[in-house]
């Protein structure tokens, strides 16, 4: 039984040393953008997805949806708007099918990515973060 306390107490004690705000912070910088297709005209849908090839938030990531002008702009699960620092790679995906419940079918979207772009490792979209508001006009093949 004085054993089992002595557990306990010790426990505890290591309990009230912890604090959350102790936690190394990564810096994350403002990223926005568009996505273009080679012929200047924009990819109207989709999502965007860097992960941080940093050594501290190596595969860290942060996302964005593409709006209908090209335009995007990252936020990390975790710390709000942006991208973390130092060099990423991004992959892009076209939007997820829909379920259409007027025709009881799958609606697919019109737009398409090239499988390349959607594999970290095939993709070739390799950018650096900087502590500045970074600014990237990403240019994708069509074929």
């Amino acid at each position: 039984m004085i054993r089992k306390i002595g557990c306990l107490i010790l426990f505890l004690s290591g309990m009230i040393g912890c604090d959350t705000n102790d936690k190394p912070v990564f810096p994350v910088y403002p990223v926005k953008g568009t996505v273009k297709y080679a012929d200047g005209k924009p990819l109207t849908d989709g999502w965007i997805e860097f992960t941080s090839m940093a050594g501290e938030t190596k595969g860290r990531n942060s996302n964005s949806k593409i709006d209908k002008d090209g335009n995007f702009e990252m936020e990390t699960f975790a710390r709000g708007k942006g991208a973390y620092a130092g060099p990423v790679t991004a992959v892009i995906s076209e939007p997820a099918s829909e379920f259409d419940p007027e025709k009881g079918d799958v609606k697919k979207s019109e737009v398409k990515v090239l499988e390349k772009y959607k594999n970290y490792e095939t993709s070739g979209l390799k950018y650096e973060i900087e502590k500045k508001d970074n600014t990237l006009n990403i240019i994708i093949d069509r074929k």
